[in-house]
């Protein structure tokens, strides 16, 4: 790098804006999270765009076949999930609630377009109960993968970034938080819906704003490089009205996955990083009385994020 390309790197780093409500940020550096002093949500700072960052990290996640899910673990994990839900009857009852409503929504709509679909394993639920739905995504892995493993909805995905007919329902899960340039998402979005359309988004969210950087190193969704952006609902709405859609039904939940793999990260067992499901082989956990006294830990663990839904209606 040259010393021009350094000057225009400060330059940029000097005048980043908040993804969510475009304020100054306030001393951003390279390789960390920024938190904007007016909506708090949290910005990651990165010299290489997401994309290349997460087309690293999924092309890689999709290639890997030699890790399976460890049974045993799968089973204490649903055990101690349901008890932690009966914990939390109302929140997690009302973010039933929600997820049902959407799903409703996309099974009863004309044609739907999930973004970003992933290993798709939402996709072919949604398929299965009769859903006129569509996927799309950048990863040419996730495309091929999908259509090998499911070839009678080989036809319902496609390597893209937006869809080229306009639609009753966009949809995306654990997609937004990726983006260097949400406005750009919504935008695409805006013009793919019907008037009236519905946008419906599953993200992590900060629920909890009195965080610390000491808090960031131990939570699983400050997630660098891969998350680029963590919103607060504050600045999810601004971020949201500023692009026409106004939310018109949200809700959060503390999902314990997130504070098992949280307390993961705390206690030195960096690879759930990369793997990112406390049920599969994490390197150097290979104690079972471990990973049982992480589950229970996960119980009372704080996280700074929820996992959160929400359905925005577009404008006009």
């Amino acid at each position: 790098m040259d010393h021009a390309d350094i000057v225009a790197n400060e330059r940029n780093r000097e005048l980043a804006h908040c993804k969510a409500c475009q304020s100054v940020l306030t001393d951003p550096e390279i390789g960390s999270y920024c938190i904007c002093s007016l909506c708090k949500s949290a910005n990651y700072i990165s010299e290489r765009s997401a994309e290349v960052d997460n087309n690293d990290y999924f092309n890689s996640v999709y290639s890997d076949r030699n890790r399976q899910v460890i049974k045993k673990r799968r089973k204490g994990f649903v055990d101690f999930e349901r008890m932690y839900s009966r914990f939390h009857r109302k929140e997690s009852g009302r973010f039933r609630f929600v997820l049902d409503h959407i799903s409703e929504t996309i099974c009863g709509a004309g044609t739907s377009v999930e973004i970003g679909f992933g290993y798709g394993h939402e996709l072919v639920q949604f398929l299965k109960k009769g859903a006129n739905i569509y996927g799309i995504d950048l990863s040419e892995e996730a495309v091929s993968t999908f259509k090998a493993q499911y070839p009678e909805y080989s036809e319902k995905v496609r390597c893209a970034a937006s869809w080229d007919s306009v639609v009753d329902v966009v949809y995306s899960n654990a997609l937004f938080e990726h983006l260097d340039h949400p406005g750009d998402f919504l935008r695409r979005s805006f013009a793919m819906l019907k008037p009236g359309g519905m946008l419906v988004m599953r993200l992590p969210l900060i629920t909890f704003d009195k965080y610390t950087g000491r808090h960031i190193s131990f939570d699983i969704n400050f997630w660098k490089p891969c998350h680029r952006m963590l919103y607060t609902l504050k600045g999810l709405q601004i971020l949201l009205g500023a692009h026409g859609f106004k939310i018109v039904e949200s809700a959060g939940y503390a999902y314990y996955g997130y504070k098992v793999m949280s307390s993961m990260l705390k206690h030195g067992y960096q690879d759930v990083t990369y793997v990112r499901d406390p049920c599969l082989p994490i390197t150097s956990l290979d104690s079972e009385w471990a990973y049982t006294k992480l589950l229970v830990k996960g119980l009372v663990t704080k996280t700074i994020c929820s996992d959160f839904a929400i359905m925005a209606a577009k404008a006009g």
